[in-house]
């Protein structure tokens, strides 16, 4: 006897839409995101990144030689700040086109997991890479207000403000990424949510064979991606600083526990439903378990191969995990962890390079 499990070829039961998947459908009828039509292309996409990252360095270094009183471009500080900028926009933009699509591979890979209709799947499918335009032009407006606040905190509102002249830059990049990625992680979370309401309401479970929900764990993972590479480019702007500030150490504990909160979202309605359906399997086991028991220890005819075989099932149920996450996908999400600190364990070599380049 076995819990839970289905054969291959059992015709699918397919469910209408929930509340929850119902409302992320209805992205369906949006705009395609601007990110995605402008990255479409396996090519197209890095140079859209490399481009914009040579054009805010290449404003850098004509505002650092044009501006009066301005920085040379060339000193440690500013040219990190220079390449924090160009490097964080860059991922930004790729990034919001490629996660997306990403999350169409991993919508497909899970069709044959969900009990929903070729339709349905196909309006969440077109959802993935949709928003409302009135919605994303808030959600950029937001940003930029935070933006806003962030430059003047950051550049004008100590007890010794920075000139306003040479700072005008700095302070409208900082007003661009706080826009863009408002508008890009908005996105993600919906995606997040769209998949978490896939694994709770539509996705078919077979406690013994999680490995088939991977894609769950792989759409978890992409997020992440984007808030460790920006902490990883973070240490950059700190080239030829000092000590690191205590309001950076929070910065980077936020952010890190922001990419958690990024991979727990996705995951977590296929861990409610994998652990729901594993605790069905083992009440059942146990039902088929104790009748047969019972007859042995009565001395009445039973069959210990059968109960032996029912135990041994009842084990590989009881530690069959909860989450669809295999040891590659634990590797990588090891890896994106490990990026920030290898850049910020970087940081002195960095410093030091520059020094002997340009002092």
């Amino acid at each position: 006897m076995e819990a839970n499990r289905q054969p291959a070829d059992t015709p699918r039961t397919d469910r209408a839409l929930s509340g929850a998947l119902q409302a992320q459908a209805e992205r369906a009828q949006a705009p395609r995101l601007w990110a995605v039509r402008i990255g479409e292309g396996r090519a197209r996409a890095p140079l859209v990144g490399l481009l914009i990252g040579g054009v805010v360095l290449g404003a850098h270094a004509l505002a650092g030689l044009a501006v009066p009183g301005a920085p040379h471009p060339a000193e440690a500080g500013q040219l990190g700040t220079a390449l924090f900028f160009a490097l964080s926009l860059a991922m930004v933009v790729s990034l919001a086109g490629v996660l997306p699509r990403a999350a169409l591979r991993d919508l497909d890979a899970l069709r044959g997991q969900l009990a929903l209709a070729d339709g349905d799947i196909a309006r969440l499918r077109s959802a993935l890479v949709r928003y409302p335009r009135r919605d994303m032009a808030l959600n950029a407006g937001a940003g930029a207000a935070i933006g806003v606040l962030h430059a003047w905190l950051g550049l004008w509102a100590g007890a010794d403000p920075l000139p306003l002249a040479p700072t005008i830059l700095p302070a409208a990049l900082t007003v661009i990424l706080w826009a863009l990625m408002m508008q890009t992680g908005v996105v993600l979370v919906a995606n997040a949510r769209l998949f978490s309401a896939l694994g709770a309401d539509a996705a078919q479970v077979e406690v013994l064979a999680v490995y088939r929900l991977r894609p769950f764990a792989n759409a978890a993972l992409r997020p992440m991606l984007l808030i460790m590479a920006l902490l990883a480019a973070y240490p950059l702007m700190l080239l030829g600083e000092g000590a690191i500030s205590g309001l950076t150490l929070i910065a980077f504990a936020a952010t890190l526990a922001l990419a958690l909160f990024a991979v727990w979202l996705p995951l977590r309605g296929i861990g409610r439903r994998i652990a729901a359906a594993r605790a069905e399997g083992l009440a059942r086991l146990d039902a088929a378990i104790s009748p047969a028991w019972e007859a042995l220890r009565a001395g009445e005819r039973g069959d210990p191969a059968r109960l032996q075989a029912l135990l041994a099932l009842r084990e590989r149920v009881k530690m069959a995990p909860t989450l669809p996450i295999g040891l590659d996908v634990l590797g990588r999400g090891l890896l994106y962890l490990a990026l920030p600190a290898a850049t910020w364990g970087a940081k002195g070599v960095a410093e030091a390079v520059l020094d002997r380049l340009f002092l």
